[in-house]
């Protein structure tokens, strides 16, 4: 186990120390529902994001360009993802292809609280 998972754990069981039965249903209730939210916000921005993690198909010239700041894309591609990312409200990416600002994570976030929190039942 690493250590941020042994920190989450240590603040878990100091959250629910001197708590009732119901008082600590009630944390593990919302526990898992912020887990099934990161898990639909995971899959909602890779789903209308797709465009951030193009960088885990580049080749070694590839990557080589984006480490000096170089979009390796097309630069059809790049004006397409530019407007799209436009209409879609988000920051552009970053010259080398990459995201600069994490507005395209809340966007994910706030849709898939919005989905959920409405059915919190497990």
């Amino acid at each position: 186990m690493n250590r941020f998972k042994k920190e989450e754990l240590r603040k878990g069981r100091e959250a629910r120390t001197g708590k009732t039965a119901s008082e600590i249903e009630a944390i593990d209730r919302e526990d898992r529902l912020k887990a099934k939210i990161e898990e639909l916000a995971r899959k909602i921005h890779i789903d209308r994001f797709p465009e951030e993690y193009d960088h885990y198909h580049d080749s070694i010239s590839d990557a080589a360009d984006r480490s000096r700041g170089i979009n390796p894309m097309l630069a059809d591609y790049i004006a397409k993802i530019a407007e799209k990312r436009r209409r879609d409200g988000v920051a552009p990416l970053g010259d080398d292809g990459m995201p600069v600002s994490t507005d395209s994570w809340e966007i994910a976030y706030r849709e898939a609280e919005a989905r959920l929190r409405g059915d919190s039942d497990d």
